[in-house]
């Protein structure tokens, strides 16, 4: 099987299994005992926050362990919602992950002042938006979320940008930056957001981890009670093991970035050059973009059934997403295209490539063809 979904989950890599393994029976303990065991497992939690830190130019105490993204943006969201206490106002783009989204939905039903900024053709955020929706300085709380990268056509945000904005009107920023984390430069330092959201399992670290970076003490409600962990924002027992997963494999991709972001970008432009050749209808999602994550295509396919063509491929070898689940006459099922402005009139088979430490050229050309075989065919069909 050709993997090529790096962007859902990339697997766990050897150098962090092999961390993970040399701390099986050692720091696998309640790291909030008191006893010897216990203080070994809380040095590896420690040592792993550290290196975690250290990775996105923050200091250790501003990171906060969660047990995902998902976990992580809904703190952020609605933990400085519920802080804030009545009638915040908290503005997110069109293309959030669904976890922002929904976050920001809740929030509303709570009593939230909730705006979203509209994006263009390619899903970029243009700064100017924000800064008009701003208006004058924040009256009220005021909470900008806007992810780094988007998770489905891969356009690169203008974080520093909007960070800078949302701070000159007195908001606080929180950017979502699983997908750009390890494949474009991540540092707080450059782009200083009073939030930032990551997770090891895009990165080959293990699944049920991430953090919050909180910096400057921003007031935030937790979503759940009855431990101290975490600064008492993420309560219950901590994940040592996994959070040393989490570290090797964030300082592996900090490490490996600059090279294997260029090894990316020429496979992309790889199968997007074979895709147009053999597709010649081919539309390429975001292709216009200032900037683009360097390990992920989103292709759109009309006259081609969704499902039919994902299950051709993967019968044929060939493990990809749709990034979406676009309906005929409407690409109803994913909110980033439909926020794009696309809305096919029939038809429309949306895949999603995206690339990992493993991925060959082999793999491109292989998946390349079987492709344009797998569309060929289905169009005959309903011809």
């Amino acid at each position: 099987m050709i993997y090529l979904d790096h962007a859902a989950t990339c697997p766990l890599r050897k150098p962090v299994w092999d961390v993970m393994g040399r701390l099986v029976g050692d720091a696998d303990f309640n790291p909030a005992s008191v006893h010897s065991p216990g203080g070994r497992a809380a040095s590896v939690l420690e040592e792993a926050r550290q290196v975690i830190a250290t990775a996105l130019s923050t200091k250790r105490s501003d990171v906060l362990f969660t047990g995902g993204g998902t976990q992580s943006d809904n703190l952020a969201v609605l933990g400085f919602s519920r802080a804030a206490g009545p009638g915040p106002r908290i503005l997110v783009s069109a293309v959030e992950h669904k976890a922002v989204l929904e976050a920001a939905r809740r929030a509303a039903a709570e009593g939230a002042v909730v705006e979203i900024l509209p994006v263009d053709a390619t899903g970029w955020l243009d700064p100017r938006t924000l800064e008009e929706r701003l208006g004058g300085k924040a009256e009220v709380p005021t909470l900008v979320s806007v992810m780094w990268a988007n998770s489905e056509v891969g356009t690169v945000q203008s974080v520093r940008d909007l960070c800078e904005i949302a701070h000159g009107h007195g908001a606080t920023f929180h950017t979502d930056a699983v997908q750009a984390c390890g494949k474009v430069p991540v540092s707080l330092a450059e782009v200083p957001a009073d939030l930032l959201t990551v997770t090891a399992h895009k990165l080959g670290g293990p699944v049920g981890i991430g953090a919050l970076v909180r910096r400057g003490e921003i007031p935030l409600e937790p979503l759940a009670y009855g431990g101290s962990q975490e600064k008492s924002l993420w309560p219950g027992t901590q994940n040592p093991l996994g959070a040393a997963g989490f570290a090797e494999a964030i300082r592996l991709a900090r490490d490996e970035m600059p090279e294997s972001a260029d090894r990316w970008r020429a496979l992309r432009v790889e199968l997007e050059g074979q895709l147009r050749a053999a597709i010649p209808d081919l539309r390429v999602h975001g292709e216009e973009a200032p900037v683009r994550l360097p390990h992920l295509l989103s292709v759109g396919v009309e006259g081609c059934d969704q499902a039919a063509l994902l299950t051709a491929l993967d019968l044929a070898g060939i493990a990809v997403s749709a990034g979406s689940a676009c309906a005929s006459g409407a690409a109803t099922g994913s909110h980033v295209l439909e926020a794009m402005g696309i809305r096919p009139d029939g038809p429309y088979a949306v895949l999603r490539f995206s690339f990992g430490p493993s991925t060959t050229a082999a793999d491109v050309e292989t998946a390349a063809m079987q492709v344009a075989r797998s569309v060929e065919r289905l169009r005959g069909s309903d011809a």
